[in-house]
């Protein structure tokens, strides 16, 4: 087959997908996931018509994309243009910033849809619309982060990958060396430099950026997971600024659940000033404990012993398989540690949402995981990998959730030899 030929058998098999798709429930899993089969076959399309040279040239060159996306969101040409007309030579002057460099950047996003020019002069549009800071949906803050540390620190994977080397087989690399060291300089993770006075503003951008994007890719696990048959409260460890619990409460269905979230120090902080801006109604649903789950001894940690649900999400992935199961080891101490039990051990839950790997996932989770490697060695594990790690920290797995999300929940328990 000729590759225009591909190329039309690939466009007629898209054009039914649409179509397929169109008459699914809006609201439905068919629905989520033709969407996902859409983006999957778009890139073979582009693939089938480009080639592989052009192809990989694309693929080479869309960092220059990115940085460009980095750039008018860095220095708030949506806020700026708000619902005028700007020139370049007005862009120029608002911003402090030569017209070449707001030519050549405003020309590379407008080829991809973002703003739209005429005469002359730029306006906002769907697209660019999402880089203003007051957009209900906005994207800065989640750009911010991804095209400054993620970006910086997937500059350097390779230079971490060399050092790191080859691992024997079945023996962990103890080195903890990341991208994010070597791109900014320090020696601790990257939550640690983070929650450093003089790099705050990367934290609270980090809270706001997490909240962005899971708001795009997890919008659904509020509403597609049954949290109002959970008992409570649920200690959400490693919770950070309770973006999830503030989401699940919009429910009115959920208002009778209590949360507990738990974090280090400067999250915790950062997590108050969040909660402080909402309604009573929401916020006396929360409380809030600093900690550090990798702390050595459980007294240590700071973990809420003794409680009905655990909640562990968007953490694992951060952590090498060592530092996974000291995390759970120690979640699993804490659920057995109490002394004034609220339920008995059988009753008792462990909630692991996280994105997995899967042979459908999407671009946006594949890139996600090379995000995670960059920034702190994190791993984006596959179903099996997660579960394995889980059963062999002492619990039980008893269910997996599947939902309109790149996130998964894996349901565990507290392994029966607990009991004994």
């Amino acid at each position: 087959m000729s590759s225009l030929d591909d190329a039309v058998a690939v466009a007629e098999q898209l054009l039914s997908l649409v179509k397929a798709r169109s008459v699914s429930h809006a609201d439905g899993t068919e629905f989520y996931d033709k969407g996902l089969e859409v983006q999957a076959t778009c890139d073979r399309l582009l693939r089938a018509v480009m080639g592989p040279l052009q192809y990989t040239a694309l693929m080479a060159e869309s960092c220059q994309e990115s940085q460009a996306l980095h750039f008018v969101t860095s220095l708030g040409i949506a806020d700026i243009i708000d619902d005028g007309t700007f020139s370049l030579a007005e862009l120029s002057e608002k911003t402090g910033v030569d017209t070449q460099f707001i030519s050549v950047v405003m020309n590379c996003m407008s080829g991809r849809g973002y703003f739209e020019e005429d005469s002359g002069r730029y306006r906002n549009n769907a697209l660019s619309a999402v880089l203003r800071e007051d957009h209900p949906s906005s994207m800065k803050s989640a750009v911010g982060f991804v095209c400054d540390e993620g970006y910086n620190a997937a500059s350097r994977l390779i230079d971490v990958a060399k050092r790191r080397g080859t691992a024997s087989a079945g023996v962990e690399n103890k080195s903890r060396i990341t991208g994010t060291n070597l791109a900014f300089g320090f020696d601790c993770s990257v939550f640690e430099w983070m929650a450093k006075p003089e790099q705050a503003w990367r934290g609270e951008r980090l809270g706001r950026a997490m909240k962005q994007l899971h708001g795009m890719a997890n919008s659904n696990v509020p509403i597609d997971y049954a949290w109002s048959a959970l008992k409570s409260p649920i200690v959400d460890c490693g919770g950070g600024i309770g973006a999830l619990e503030m989401a699940i409460l919009k429910e009115e269905k959920n208002l009778g659940l209590e949360f507990t979230i738990f974090d280090i120090s400067k999250t915790v902080e950062n997590a108050k000033k969040a909660w402080s801006a909402l309604s009573p109604q929401v916020s006396s649903r929360v409380s809030f404990v600093p900690g550090n789950f990798l702390a050595p001894t459980l007294a240590e940690t700071g973990l809420p012993l003794g409680q009905p649900t655990y909640l562990i999400r968007h953490v694992l992935h951060d952590w090498t398989d060592a530092e996974v199961l000291s995390i759970l080891g120690n979640v699993r101490a804490a659920m057995l540690a109490s002394p004034t039990r609220v339920v008995p051990l059988p009753e008792q839950k462990l909630l692991v949402c996280e994105m997995l790997l899967r042979p459908d996932s999407s671009r946006f989770v594949r890139t996600t995981s090379m995000q995670l490697l960059a920034l702190n060695n994190g791993v984006t594990r596959t179903l099996a990998a997660m579960h394995a790690l889980i059963e062999q920290a002492g619990f039980v797995v008893r269910g997996v959730h599947h939902m309109r999300a790149v996130d998964s929940i894996i349901e565990a328990v507290v392994g029966e030899s607990a009991y004994q």
